[in-house]
């Protein structure tokens, strides 16, 4: 008799510890909503705390009494918890549920009693959570998880579970114990919210499409006008306008090919753009080499990207056109770097070098001036070199 009372008394002194824990977590979640909680909750559930402290109090009259007041004790505050509680054998057969799970789960506690809890788990959650729910147990650890429950009314409804083991005196695992709280209506929300961002993703993604379109067609309107002209230098402003159409449009079909639709990687977008031009303008491989120094994964903001895109572009057709004019034979680098939110553009050209007298701020080049205007516009710097290579070097925030 002394050694059944022994057991049952190391037994519910570790459900009540287990109790006492998951009570105390849920304290602490509400404290740290957002939303003030009624006072009254906060009161009950540190009544129930004092409860079972004093229950844990070794100073009991009779251990009979004590075991008797104790199972009394750890029942009734449970009954009056907003969220359910339950217990289970090591087999995970129900042993108790408070009233707020009886509501959860559509089932009384006559009904559940003896169940294995796994059999009202949705059958698609069911392997998910067993195996990590078994590996926590067997450390001691608690276990937190959602998953899918269905109703004795054969609705489905989410679970936000925590549970912790309870061991005997001698360590051996002698069950579980744990709270439940409905989360289903949180769920349809983010369900909700989930569908009506992936409405927005896919409409973010159809207008960076046809932008990326309409920018290709008035490229190749341009193209086409400027077939007709004869005038070298007017046929040379409708191609430079023609160049920095397509390095936009080159931005948007980045956006349209990314799962970001807010930032853009900018390794890939310089790597592309530089082959593009490169290729555009028809240099000879054997005449003049196109190196391509990338930072991988170097993102900017959309807002940064295009001015950038337009920088690369007029920098490399100037080296481009002006540093291999004639029979000039050499290499064009482009380097793309980032330290400290800072991004590095640098381009450079080992051909025809800039005279001493070229001052960027005064150059009266259309595609120089725009440089100037977009390094403005991206709160960076720009600096020029002029030694054995002509270098051009562009440092901005990509924050």
């Amino acid at each position: 008799m002394d050694a059944t009372l022994d057991s049952h008394r190391s037994e519910l002194a570790s459900r009540i510890l287990a109790f006492r824990a998951q009570v105390q977590e849920f304290q602490r979640t509400i404290e740290n909503l957002p939303q003030p909680i009624h006072p009254l909750l906060d009161q009950s559930l540190t009544t129930v705390l004092t409860q079972l402290d004093a229950v844990l109090n070794p100073q009991s009259a009779s251990l009979l009494v004590a075991t008797q007041m104790t199972e009394e004790q750890w029942i009734a505050p449970s009954a009056c918890l907003p969220f359910g509680i339950f217990s289970c054998d090591v087999q995970g057969r129900c042993t108790y549920i408070n009233p707020r799970c009886e509501e959860i789960v559509g089932r009384t506690l006559e009904e559940i009693i003896g169940d294995r809890w796994i059999e009202t788990v949705h059958p698609d959650d069911r392997d998910r959570i067993l195996s990590p729910w078994i590996e926590d147990a067997k450390v001691g650890r608690p276990h937190t998880d959602q998953f899918r429950v269905i109703s004795s009314k054969q609705d489905i409804r989410w679970l936000n579970v925590r549970t912790a083991p309870m061991f005997s005196e001698e360590g051996n695992l002698i069950g579980h114990t744990g709270t439940i709280e409905d989360i289903t209506s949180q769920k349809i929300v983010e369900e909700k919210i989930k569908s009506s961002l992936q409405e927005k993703e896919a409409l973010l993604k159809e207008i960076h499409h046809r932008v990326k379109n309409n920018l290709q067609i008035i490229s190749s309107l341009i193209y086409l006008q400027a077939q007709r002209i004869d005038d070298p230098r007017a046929k040379q402003i409708f191609e430079d306008s023609q160049s920095r159409i397509s390095s936009m449009a080159l931005v948007h079909d980045s956006l349209y090919r990314s799962q970001d639709f807010a930032r853009v990687n900018l390794s890939e977008y310089v790597q592309t753009l530089t082959s593009s031009l490169f290729h555009t303008y028809r240099i000879q491989p054997e005449a003049v080499n196109l190196a391509v120094n990338v930072a991988p994964n170097v993102v900017v903001s959309l807002e940064k990207a295009i001015p950038c895109g337009l920088i690369l572009n007029e920098l490399m057709t100037n080296a481009l056109k002006h540093g291999f004019m004639g029979e000039e034979t050499g290499e064009v680098t482009v380097s793309l770097m980032s330290h400290s939110s800072q991004v590095c553009l640098i381009v450079e050209n080992d051909g025809k070098i800039l005279p001493e007298s070229f001052e960027l701020q005064k150059i009266r080049s259309m595609g120089l001036r725009l440089v100037n205007a977009l390094v403005e516009q991206l709160n960076g710097q720009v600096a020029v070199e002029k030694s054995q290579k002509t270098r051009f070097k562009v440092t901005f925030s990509c924050a």
